[in-house]
């Protein structure tokens, strides 16, 4: 009994990941154990995750810089580990939702050894499918944004939304596939809310439109020869295609060539 009511250690969601996930080789181009630092963009955003002041986060980057991994994969690692709760992994359609289930969440669940065994997938009597997998004291749903039924089904504690700029205006008959997801979080004091996308036509995007109402915080690199904290810009990165191994920036502020 005391064990169920110990509060969750004060851990953030980076350190839980760089201290116990694993990269599986057959979703990673670089399998074993996940390090922060390869990814040093990632560690604030998902920090904020598990700050309890912080109720929703939202990010825009460009494709393929870890955004699933980092945000939705490590969040729903962290949770069924430390902090047990009913989560919603909300994918655009039901189709991606199954690919998400079977080709990242099983493939985490498998190859991270403090997950293994948790969601048991082989008994008759678990209750478990492929868009729901139940552990000890919540379950992690996977939906499409297509499908208002499943948007309007259960009280949830954690929102994952990703890719949310392929979403459809509307879930059928019912509205805003993401309204419709929010209003699951009502009941929930600890409520958490993840958005995470790639921007599509500004000005129609919805994650544009959810991090014009955050905080609207940037990744800044500091310039080697001054110190001036400053977000990549394309107009300061010198690239030439004969010879990609020697990319280098521009300091906005001295002038100073850096590679």
């Amino acid at each position: 009994i005391f064990a169920t009511l110990k509060p969750p250690p004060n851990i953030s969601l980076s350190e839980w990941a760089d201290k116990y996930r694993y990269l599986s080789a057959k979703s990673s181009a670089e399998p074993g154990k996940w390090s922060t630092d390869r990814t040093p963009y990632l560690r604030e955003v998902m920090n904020a995750i598990t700050d309890l002041q912080t109720e929703k986060v939202v990010f825009m980057s460009c494709a393929q810089v870890g955004k699933t991994d980092g945000l939705i994969l490590n969040t729903i690692g962290y949770f069924i580990h430390y902090d047990p709760a009913a989560i919603i992994a909300m994918q655009p359609t039901v189709k991606l939702a199954e690919s998400f289930s079977k080709d990242r969440l099983s493939m985490m669940l498998e190859d991270t050894p403090v997950l293994r065994g948790k969601v048991n997938d082989k008994g008759r009597n678990s209750g478990n499918t492929i868009l729901q997998k139940n552990y000890p004291g919540g379950h992690v749903t996977m939906i499409g944004a297509n499908s208002a039924n499943d948007l309007r089904s259960r009280p949830i504690r954690v929102l994952l939304a990703d890719e949310i700029d392929g979403y459809p205006a509307t879930a059928g008959k019912d509205g805003d596939p993401l309204a419709l997801a929010e209003k699951r979080l009502t009941t929930y004091w600890n409520r958490k809310e993840v958005y995470v996308s790639t921007p599509t036509v500004k000005g129609l995007s919805r994650i544009e439109v959810e991090f014009e109402h955050s905080t609207q915080e940037e990744w800044n690199v500091p310039c080697p020869a001054c110190g001036e904290l400053q977000p990549l810009e394309w107009g300061n990165i010198i690239f030439d295609k004969e010879k990609p191994e020697e990319v280098s920036c521009v300091c906005r502020k001295c002038g100073v060539v850096s590679g």
